[in-house]
């Protein structure tokens, strides 16, 4: 059962971000994906909170942090994370678990502060820049929301990317959820967040051989974005890392349709990660 959660507002150089802390034990960061909030949490909250401390961080533009009215870098993101645990007095290493968005900050953060993360876990993070190909699909619905905004056809290609066209019919409560936090957000901030965070994002090849922060990744199997091949790629440039795959066609699927396997396998992973990521297979192939 989810215990009650105390939220903060803690001034950053990302502006004030809204920190959502629940439960008690070991403290555990929640970071979510572009276009939607800290609430994709709660399934996976209500799993974790009666052994963990889990802080959840609305990032800038987004639920109810304040927009951004400038761009910004994951750097950056990574640097108002560490801001936010040292408001909250938190100094042991936290477990990361970041979603889309909140992987690449994750990543940043145990590579530029590797005393701050005792391990990372991401969940639909790709690790390379967009393709052109990619730039060339996305760019014209970056500028489709400068001009209109939120407009339904626009909302819906945002929710088949981060729920999958079927989650998005058989979970239509969730649906509507997922969908009014990308409606609400204020259309400054969330452009900004859309050329910030997916048009204009670095790569993240020549940083990952620094983490040496157990990582674990987590590809949900038809994400359309990242592939289990390229995180397995990844993977095996850094010290101690291993992918795996999750049902899901979205980013955010696992999170809303699995989120007691989520739990396990996290779970899992935080008691022994080292010795967890040697383990891991992927149906008889050994990940690493």
């Amino acid at each position: 059962m989810d215990t009650q959660s105390i939220t903060r507002t803690i001034p950053t150089s990302v502006g004030n971000l809204a920190v959502h802390v629940t439960g008690s034990g070991p403290p555990t960061v929640l970071w979510h994906s572009l276009f939607v909030d800290s609430t994709t949490w709660a399934p996976l909250r209500s799993h974790l909170v009666a052994h963990r401390q889990l802080i959840s961080i609305d990032g800038p533009g987004h639920g109810a942090s304040t927009a951004v009215q400038r761009r910004f870098t994951m750097e950056e993101c990574a640097a108002a994370a560490i801001a936010v645990l040292d408001a909250l007095d938190v100094t042991e290493p936290v477990d990361w678990v970041g979603n889309a968005w909140g992987g690449h900050v994750g990543l940043v953060a145990a590579a530029h502060t590797p005393d701050r993360c005792r391990t990372v876990v991401t969940i639909g993070t790709p690790i390379e820049a967009l393709t052109r190909r990619e730039r060339a699909r996305i760019v014209p619905m970056v500028w489709a929301y400068r001009i209109a905004g939120p407009i339904p056809p626009l909302t819906t290609a945002v929710m088949n990317v981060l729920l999958g066209k079927e989650l998005s019919r058989t979970h239509q409560q969730q649906f509507l959820a997922v969908s009014r936090t990308f409606r609400q957000a204020p259309r400054r901030g969330m452009h900004e967040a859309m050329q910030s965070i997916m048009l204009h994002r670095k790569g993240l090849d020549p940083l990952i051989p620094r983490i040496v922060a157990p990582t674990l990744m987590v590809v949900p199997r038809a994400d359309t974005m990242i592939s289990i091949e390229r995180a397995r790629a990844a993977a095996a440039t850094m010290p101690h890392a291993a992918a795996t795959t999750v049902d899901g066609a979205g980013h955010i699927t696992p999170l809303i349709a699995d989120p007691a396997v989520l739990a396990d396998l996290f779970t899992a992973f935080w008691h022994d990660p080292v010795g967890y990521l040697a383990t891991i297979t992927d149906g008889t192939e050994r990940v690493r």
